[in-house]
């Protein structure tokens, strides 16, 4: 197990995953079965995504700018996910 996490495996079965998640929620979108949209889960996802990708960076000990540029988006994903969500005021 401790190999799985060390080597990346783990979060890049996470990626995946939530790239079949997405897909499917938009095929129950398109058969009526969901009310949410795209825009509504898009955000929430990628923030989770950009997480795992810094963590795959800096498992692979990738150049510290890409580990940054992963951050920042969960930092933009993180933003425009509570943006949707805040009550109008």
């Amino acid at each position: 197990m401790a190999g799985l996490i060390d080597s990346g495996a783990i979060a890049a079965g996470i990626l995946l995953l939530t790239m079949f998640e997405f897909l499917a929620l938009l095929a129950l979108r398109r058969l009526g079965l969901s009310r949410l949209r795209a825009a509504d889960i898009l955000p929430n996802i990628l923030a989770g995504d950009f997480l795992l990708l810094a963590w795959l960076t800096t498992l692979r000990h990738a150049p510290w700018p890409l580990t940054a540029a992963a951050l920042l988006g969960a930092l933009i994903s993180h933003a425009t996910d509570l943006a949707r969500r805040w009550p109008a005021s």
